[in-house]
């Protein structure tokens, strides 16, 4: 046995369907979610759970932890797993907050406790009056231990794989992969920075996880 195989049969490269819940284990406050109905009962903003989703092992897209679970259970297995700080979001930094002119903050904004973007940083605001603000550049998950509802379903067979690859990325695009070749087609009403930058990232992806020998990018734009 190597040691990206398990007694499960799990190995990294492979693509799995998990669910999981995560929560604030001080708090027991839900952060996350793929359970829609969760998510609705919490007024989580930001969260769009639709159910379970899709990750590759080995890539990095859930904490270390959460995958040394994933592999611990196997397909079909269920557990809590315990993520402390180091291997989340970090411990809080003091020298990520910053006192800036409450000008920089637009006026409609300016609420303590508020997520805003500052310079392309995002931030919360933990003070505000009419001559500066008080920002701090933490993430809103630093110092906490979160704790994991987690389940693991089964393997995704190779036809799947493409599309949850494309969803993982949140590529808005039409995908089929045919005999080698990745066809990638986008119907959007105009281009977008953050579209493009999510079809490279897929592309990069697809070629190292998937047969991909060739790629066709088509994109069509309604003005």
């Amino acid at each position: 046995m190597t040691s990206t195989e398990h007694a499960e049969g799990l190995a990294d490269g492979d693509f799995v369907r998990i669910e999981y819940t995560a929560r604030a284990a001080e708090s027991g406050h839900v952060v996350d979610t793929t359970d829609p109905s969760v998510a609705a009962a919490a007024d989580i903003d930001g969260i769009d759970a639709e159910g379970p989703i899709v990750i590759v092992l080995g890539e990095g897209h859930v904490f270390e932890p959460i995958e040394d679970a994933i592999r611990a259970v196997g397909v079909g297995g269920s557990t809590t797993v315990t993520v402390e700080p180091d291997d989340a979001f970090g411990e809080r930094d003091s020298g990520k907050r910053e006192t800036v002119p409450s000008a920089l903050v637009p006026a409609d904004q300016r609420e303590a406790g508020r997520t805003i973007s500052v310079a392309g940083r995002e931030c919360v605001i933990e003070s505000v009056d009419d001559e500066t603000a008080h920002l701090d550049y933490n993430h809103s998950l630093a110092g906490v231990t979160l704790e994991y509802d987690l389940s693991v379903g089964g393997r995704v067979t190779d036809h799947d794989r493409v599309g949850a690859l494309s969803a993982l990325h949140g590529l808005d695009a039409e995908t089929t992969l045919s005999d080698g070749r990745l066809v990638v087609s986008i119907t959007a009403a105009d281009p977008s920075r953050e579209r493009d930058r999510r079809r490279r990232a897929f592309i990069r992806d697809a070629r190292r996880l998937l047969p991909v020998d060739d790629v066709s990018v088509t994109a069509s734009y309604s003005t």
